[in-house]
């Protein structure tokens, strides 16, 4: 399995990085290493340009963007920097753990943002139903490396819910189950990280990850027709997904 690994099915089981068990310094250690590893693969700079021709086409100045699955809010207060030198922008992040939440928002804090800018709220994203007191809508709903956490049933109400709370469009991006990609995150992961959570996590994440038939597949399941969906680096796709425009 170490050099050969099966990848014909999904192979899911709990990465160490979900653990609230683990202790924080292998934690701290573990996120500075999927810094590194997200500035090497371009994330922030892939999600802005897909949010950015958005809003673009539909002639937008002002968003609301919403991430599920935020974690420490790392990636969306990066985000927000990129998208608020061209937008007028309020970002939201929903995470179920209360520790990834407290993060966020002392990190926000200490970003210079303020509530109006970027809040982060405790929230299951999966068991809220959009008509109780915290579901919203948003402009742009996104999801970044979360989808490949969850089984198949899980992620087809995911999307379903992305849908219910998106105005505009769902932006999901997350890793590509494919042998390149696997070969990709084991070496990368080696050599961007000192850390054995996410030497373990990176290889992991791809064998849980669904290749693009299969997510196509869930997004039917889903009820979204018209989906876009692209393959970028390293081993990566983006799926899109607009509500259609209503006719006046």
């Amino acid at each position: 399995m170490l050099f050969d690994p099966d990848l014909k099915r999904r192979h899911l089981v709990p990465e160490r990085m979900d653990d609230p068990q683990l202790p924080i310094a292998e934690h701290e250690l573990a996120l500075r290493g999927l810094r590194r590893i997200n500035r090497f693969s371009g994330t922030i700079s892939h999600l802005a340009h897909t949010i950015l021709d958005l809003a673009a086409r539909r002639g937008l100045r002002s968003i609301t963007v919403l991430d599920i699955g935020c974690a420490n809010g790392e990636n969306l207060i990066a985000l927000h920097r990129r998208l608020s030198k061209h937008l007028s922008l309020t970002s939201i992040g929903w995470d179920i753990s209360p520790y990834a939440i407290k993060s966020a928002t002392s990190l926000t804090e200490k970003s210079g943002f303020n509530r109006n800018e970027i809040r982060f709220e405790q929230v299951d994203a999966l068991a809220k139903a959009s008509s109780d007191g915290n579901a919203l809508s948003a402009d742009i709903v996104i999801n970044s490396l979360f989808m490949h956490h969850f089984d198949e049933n899980a992620v087809v109400e995911l999307l379903k819910r992305s849908a219910s709370l998106a105005r505009i469009a769902i932006v999901a991006d997350d890793l590509n189950r494919t042998s390149l990609g696997w070969a990709l995150a084991k070496i990368g992961c080696w050599i961007l990280s000192r850390s054995p959570v996410v030497h373990f996590d990176g290889p992991q994440s791809v064998r849980a990850a669904f290749t693009t038939q299969e997510i196509l597949a869930l997004t039917h399941r889903a009820g979204l027709e018209g989906v876009q969906l692209t393959k970028h680096w390293p081993e990566r796709y983006t799926l899109i997904w607009e509500k259609a425009t209503a006719l006046s």
